[in-house]
C-alpha cells in the first residue's frame, strides 16, 4: 500500500492545503494528514483547532470528489517526524510504502531535523514546489545520498499561504467550512 504522510503546520489550512490533499489522493492509496507544531513558529493556534480545520477540508474534498482515501492522522502525528514514521510503521506495517510530503521551502532544512539520518532512511520524500523556493544542487545531492529516494512533484502549489490569511485576513484563500469554523470559534 502506497501511503503519503503529510504533516502541516497550516495555521489555518487554506485552499492550497486542500489542493495538495486532492493531488495526493490521486497518487497514493492512502493520505494521512495531521496538524503539527513547528518549533520555528510562535503563537500558533492549538493543534486541536488546526486538526479540526484540516478535518473540515477533508470532508469538503470527500463530498466534492467522492474520494475517501484521505484521513486525519492525529494518531500518528508527532512533533518529531521520526516518531511519526515509527507510529505509521506500527499502524500500517513494515511493508507499507511510506512517502513523507514536504514543501520545497523545507527541503534544505530536513537534514537538521531530529534524528534526520535515521528518519530519511525509512521513507521516500515527495517535494511539492512552492513559489520562490527552488531545490539547489547541494540539497539534491543530500536528498540522493540520505533518503530512500525523492521525487519533485509535477504539480505547482497555488501561490497562497496561511501567513497571507493571518496577515491580511484574505477570506478568498479559505474553504467555506474553514471560514465558518474560524468565525464560530473567534480565531485569528
Amino acid at each position: 500500500m502506497k501511503i503519503a504522510i503529510f504533516g502541516t503546520s497550516a495555521d489555518p489550512p487554506t485552499i492550497a492545503h486542500q489542493t495538495i490533499l486532492g493531488y495526493l489522493s490521486q497518487k497514493y492509496d492512502l493520505v494521512a494528514v495531521y496538524a503539527s507544531d513547528n518549533p520555528f513558529k510562535e503563537g500558533q493556534k492549538s493543534l486541536y483547532h488546526r486538526s479540526q480545520m484540516l478535518n473540515l477540508i477533508i470532508e469538503e474534498l470527500s463530498l466534492s470528489s467522492g474520494n475517501d482515501n484521505i484521513k486525519l492522522g492525529t494518531d500518528i502525528g508527532d512533533r518529531r517526524t521520526v516518531h511519526t514514521i515509527e507510529k505509521a510503521k506500527k499502524k500500517w506495517g513494515d511493508k507499507a510504502d511510506l512517502t513523507f510530503v514536504i514543501g520545497s521551502d523545507l527541503a534544505p532544512q530536513i537534514f537538521s531535523w531530529y534524528e534526520a539520518e535515521k528518519l530519511w532512511q525509512q521513507v521516500k520524500v515527495l517535494i511539492l514546489p512552492r513559489e520562490g523556493y527552488q531545490i539547489d544542487t547541494q540539497t539534491q545531492k543530500k536528498l540522493d545520498r540520505y533518503t530512500l529516494g525523492y521525487t519533485l512533484a509535477d504539480y505547482p502549489l497555488p501561490p497562497v499561504s496561511s501567513t497571507e490569511y493571518r496577515q491580511n485576513q484574505n477570506q478568498e484563500i479559505l474553504t467555506p467550512k474553514v471560514k465558518s469554523y474560524i468565525q464560530d470559534h473567534d480565531l485569528y
